[in-house]
């Protein structure tokens, strides 16, 4: 039996020569089973139910002077309701073809070696971040929260030696009143000013009068990630807010937050900018209409009652040392299904063009994108999708990629290939909001080539789902 302790080499999927005789994805297996402590965790019960040896939404981020060096960081065990019983970190030093388990993992959970004193005590842990800082460390990001999601928190612990051992978690924010709900936190390290790292998340603000009201939060470092200081960045109307935000530093200094946001009626993909270093931020410069809130559920191809959860958020890469960036999110068709939109922006964002459709789905929805930029500016956007779901068995599910090196604008110049697949999405995680494929997966670019990691149904029952990796070009 593979364990935690395994280093993860071997392959765990094949793909044929592509007919242009480029080379074609290489995957490999990043977790095994379970590596938390045998029966940590609460009880099942009350409607709370447990997959065991399930890992789930990894994130991913690259050394920025060692660009073989990579982190991930997943959920590990999750639970059918609010997150799971712990974080697990790992990390490759050969570009993603193998991956090594941390030495140790951040305590963001008790399952994770939380306590009171460390700052870690709390039931579960979801909605990981990884980033690197120019000086080779990583700092992950955590919500941590109750059970029942009453205590909610965003903590952020450090890495010195890039991912190998974890340093005690900083609170960010931590309210015990239910009133207040903190959410989907991401981190980014600046590679322009080493030792500045940003944490963004949203705070759910449920008042006594039935309104509500969902700001943006920021928090900042200056020390590499040791210490941090938190305000309120972005405020909203009342009976609004913002969900999934996404903060990109660019070369000369503006900051861009991507986010979706909603109200009582209505919903969009927008982006926001500050050119004073997140003092002051502008209006939506990118803001797209969606017709869907997050939580609708990706159409069922059977029709099985047993749909896939839709929480996918808007994503942004910035090509290095320009003005330029690219984002991403889910727009949804007139018929139900769910595609991948794109938009580019030359101008640091001040302006962006028209969406397009880039993924290659021939029928039915395309799911959970994600968006890496090499440094020459070609883009990468991973998916999955359910075009092979030609049997009654289960949900057939395939994951994605496509890439475009120029004129990414044109939906005619992004070329697809396959990367993995296909695999029973209805042995994923069942959660109350659908099958949990992930909110979101992690997608770097290491120069000539770009490496996925994202989850993946086994066919199993003892080791239901695991985290892979695969390693694609152009």
């Amino acid at each position: 039996m593979v364990t935690a302790a395994t280093v993860f080499a071997c392959a765990v999927a094949t793909q044929p020569a592509f007919a242009d005789g480029s080379d074609p994805a290489s995957v490999v297996r990043v977790s095994g089973t379970s590596a938390l402590p045998a029966g940590c965790g609460q009880p099942e019960g009350d409607g709370y139910v447990l997959n065991p040896n399930t890992e789930v939404q990894p994130m991913v981020a690259r050394d920025p002077k060692r660009p073989w060096h990579l982190v991930t960081i997943y959920q590990q065990d999750r639970w059918n309701r609010y997150g799971s019983n712990g974080a697990v970190a790992a990390v490759s030093d050969d570009y993603g073809a193998t991956w090594h388990p941390s030495a140790s993992r951040p305590a963001f959970s008790r399952c994770n070696g939380g306590t009171a004193a460390n700052g870690g005590d709390y039931d579960v842990t979801t909605d990981h971040w990884v980033t690197m800082t120019p000086s080779g460390a990583a700092v992950a990001a955590s919500f941590s929260l109750s059970r029942t999601g009453e205590v909610t928190a965003i903590l952020v612990s450090r890495s010195g030696d890039g991912g190998k051992h974890w340093d005690a978690p900083a609170t960010l924010q931590r309210d015990d009143d239910p009133e207040f709900f903190n959410d989907r936190p991401s981190i980014t390290a600046d590679p322009y000013h080493p030792g500045v790292v940003y944490a963004v998340w949203d705070r759910v603000d449920t008042r006594s009068d039935g309104s509500w009201v969902q700001p943006v939060y920021l928090a900042k470092s200056t020390d590499d990630g040791r210490s941090w200081s938190t305000k309120k960045a972005y405020d909203v109307p009342t009976n609004s807010g913002a969900i999934g935000t996404e903060l990109v530093p660019m070369a000369d200094g503006t900051l861009l937050i991507g986010m979706h946001d909603e109200t009582d009626t209505t919903a969009a993909t927008q982006v926001i900018r500050s050119t004073d270093g997140g003092a002051t931020w502008s209006a939506p410069t990118l803001n797209v209409a969606a017709p869907f809130t997050v939580g609708t559920k990706i159409p069922d191809p059977d029709d099985s009652g047993d749909p896939v959860r839709n929480a996918t958020l808007p994503l942004l890469a910035a090509q290095p040392n320009s003005t330029v960036v690219n984002a991403v999110w889910q727009s949804q068709d007139a018929d139900g299904t769910f595609h991948v939109a794109y938009a580019r922006s030359t101008d640091d964002g001040k302006t962006w063009s028209s969406p397009v459709r880039v993924d290659r789905t021939p029928t039915g929805s395309a799911a959970v994108p994600a968006v890496a930029v090499s440094p020459g500016g070609t883009v990468a956007v991973t998916y999955y999708d359910f075009r092979n779901n030609t049997s009654a068995a289960g949900l057939p599910t395939d994951f994605w990629a496509v890439t475009c090196a120029k004129d990414c604008t044109s939906s005619g110049s992004w070329r697809e290939q396959h990367i993995e697949g296909s695999f029973d999405a209805r042995k994923v995680p069942s959660t109350s909001s659908g099958r949990m494929l992930g909110d979101y997966t992690g997608l770097v670019s290491t120069g000539s080539a770009f490496v996925a990691v994202y989850g993946a149904a086994t066919g199993d029952t003892a080791n239901p789902v695991d985290v892979h990796s695969a390693t694609f070009y152009n």
